[in-house]
């Protein structure tokens, strides 16, 4: 059912401080409402059983909803079930991304900060109106069903668990940097394990032989290098088997 609604730019009249401050301002005959979409603050007001909206992204939003009838309660029911619907189709998206992001993390294809932290600010905004929304459902709870409440405070749980879960990707990435370098220093250590007894061993045979081999021809180049040699593919072969090379 479409029911009139009114659209009306901010006015003197209206208490902005106060409901920046409290979210939901009463009145003898009604109330003010302020709930955030995108961390932007939007209000309303609900008054002598008219609802009027105070910004043009908002009122776009709620003259395409179709209320079950234009009585006040239905009215401010019909508000927050969309926002509602909003909030879950971003979070959906959000969780998504997440998902990928991970994927991403774990598979070593992301190489900054970036996108994390665009995600986790773009996952804090949902919080946020997340938050705002489910104090702003306490507020009006003689006005709204129990099933809208319970809607309400659905979506800001998993908002929680996804703000929560978001700051476990610093975490995973940090831990995912310093596999890499572990790999790295491993490989380093690995040459120096291979090359560090064959220096000695040839420091060692440099001072025992009286006369180095001049050419790699003679029997002597073959004394020289063979256990040099051997030593090396038997370390490398051993590296190898225990996985660090």
């Amino acid at each position: 059912m479409k029911c009139e609604i009114k659209f009306q730019e901010i006015s003197p009249s209206i208490p902005i401080d106060d409901l920046n401050v409290y979210r939901v301002i009463f009145l003898d005959k009604g109330f003010y409402v302020r709930i955030d979409i995108d961390g932007k603050p939007q209000y309303l007001s609900l008054i002598n059983g008219n609802l009027t909206v105070y910004s043009r992204e908002m009122y776009e939003i709620v003259k395409e909803i179709d209320f079950d009838s234009c009585e006040p309660n239905k009215l401010i029911e019909g508000v927050l079930d969309e926002i509602v619907y909003i909030l879950g189709n971003k979070r959906t998206k959000l969780f998504e991304r997440f998902d990928e992001l991970f994927d991403n993390i774990t598979e070593g294809r992301l190489k900054d900060l970036r996108e994390i932290k665009d995600l986790r600010k773009e996952i804090q905004a949902l919080y946020l109106d997340s938050s705002s929304l489910y104090y702003v459902s306490k507020k009006l709870s003689r006005y709204i069903s129990k099933d809208i409440q319970d809607e309400i405070e659905f979506a800001y749980e998993r908002a929680e668990i996804l703000i929560t879960r978001s700051s476990d990707l610093y975490n995973i990435y940090l831990t995912e940097v310093q596999n890499e370098l572990n790999v790295i220093i491993k490989k380093l250590t690995s040459i120096s394990f291979i090359f560090l007894p064959v220096t000695a061993i040839a420091s060692i045979y440099a001072v025992t032989y009286s006369s180095l081999p001049s050419n790699f021809s003679t029997v002597y180049a073959i004394y020289f290098l063979s256990p040099l040699v051997i030593l090396g593919i038997l370390l490398t072969v051993y590296l190898r088997k225990i996985g660090w090379l």
